[in-house]
């Protein structure tokens, strides 16, 4: 199990952890631990309901795969493919910039002889579905629902850059997709290096080229072919279904503890904000998340609330996907020790 957990991903936990609880301390001791009481006072019910919201999200996320995986002529059961699942979530809470959630995808994928090409596609269509769904909600919400956002000048020009970045990440993605000649072509690039002219590497940027083609066709088939809307449509139906389970856990708590809210303000408020905050060095935007929250919350709640509200709503979505999501981790890889 080391070699899947290095120290340097230890040591970021460490770090991520430490930045999370020292800034929803700091958070707390801004506005005052008076929420504490109110806190106190959140009926079972509402944890038992995010609870079920954590886990629907997680079997959504699964079926996403799954869906996948049998268009791809992969039929893995779904009781493995949950756990791999929960393995990536966890390694992408753990390294920067989820760096990790690629090669842990391919070598568990590998087990179960699927294809690193065919394990490409399932990390990248995530990457695209969700990016068609962060490039193209937010502009539409700041267009015809401005004034209802609530956000106030600051966090609406704000918003406005986030859009736009998103947008440009989900077309520069688009066109690598689309366009397997532009990444040969970085690829050729590289071999031209001085260093990499050596006969020893050529097989393996041949290699490369012929996957990258391989991927291109792979992903039209997929999805540019007239018969192929179902499975587009129905990875795009998966990414909203996924992330509007994640979003509804800050209204759920806001009605927990009595605060009177704007439905949409809140759910559009996390959709455009939360991608760029949590997108960080220092895994799931650790410390960023938290101020970064509290700042866009802060005209939503109370004073001597905010602190604790972010506090709660941070533990639900992140140290619970944590907690569950390492369980499925050590159950998907202790048989296999010497992942690299």
């Amino acid at each position: 199990m080391g070699s899947v957990l290095e120290k340097k991903n230890l040591y970021m936990m460490v770090l991520a952890f430490t930045l999370s609880a020292g800034s929803i301390l700091l958070l707390m001791k801004l506005s005052g631990f008076e929420g504490v009481k109110d806190a106190l006072k959140i009926h079972p019910v509402y944890i038992v309901v995010i609870l079920v919201i954590v886990i629907l999200s997680l079997i959504v996320d699964t079926l996403r795969i799954k869906s996948l995986l049998d268009a791809l002529g992969e039929n893995l059961p779904f009781n493995y493919l949950f756990k791999f699942n929960l393995a990536t979530f966890f390694i992408s809470y753990i390294t920067p910039f989820g760096s990790g959630v690629l090669p842990l995808t391919i070598y568990l994928l590998n087990k179960k002889n699927v294809s690193p090409n065919k394990s490409l596609m399932v990390f990248t269509a995530k990457l695209l579905f969700s990016g068609i769904f962060f490039g193209t909600v937010p502009p539409i919400l700041l267009i015809f629902f401005r004034n209802q956002l609530e956000l106030g000048p600051v966090l609406s020009y704000f918003a406005i850059l986030v859009s736009i970045v998103l947008i440009v990440l989900l077309l520069i993605l688009v066109y690598i997709i689309l366009r397997p000649r532009f990444v040969i072509g970085i690829v050729d690039k590289i071999a031209d290096i001085s260093f990499f002219k050596k006969p020893k590497f050529e097989k393996y940027f041949v290699r490369t080229k012929e996957e990258i083609v391989f991927y291109h066709k792979n992903f039209n088939d997929l999805f540019m072919v007239p018969s192929s809307y179902k499975l587009f449509f129905s990875q795009l139906f998966y990414a909203i279904a996924f992330w509007t389970l994640f979003y509804s856990i800050a209204p759920i708590l806001l009605v927990a503890i009595n605060i009177h809210f704007n439905l949409l303000s809140v759910i559009a408020r996390q959709l455009i904000f939360y991608d760029i905050l949590a997108y960080s060095f220092i895994p799931s935007g650790s410390g960023v998340v938290e101020i970064g929250f509290a700042t866009i919350f802060s005209n939503i709640l109370p004073r001597s609330l905010l602190g604790v509200f972010v506090g709660i709503w941070r533990f639900f979505t992140y140290y619970v996907y944590l907690m569950i999501s390492a369980v499925g981790f050590f159950l998907v890889v202790k048989k296999n020790e010497n992942v690299n």
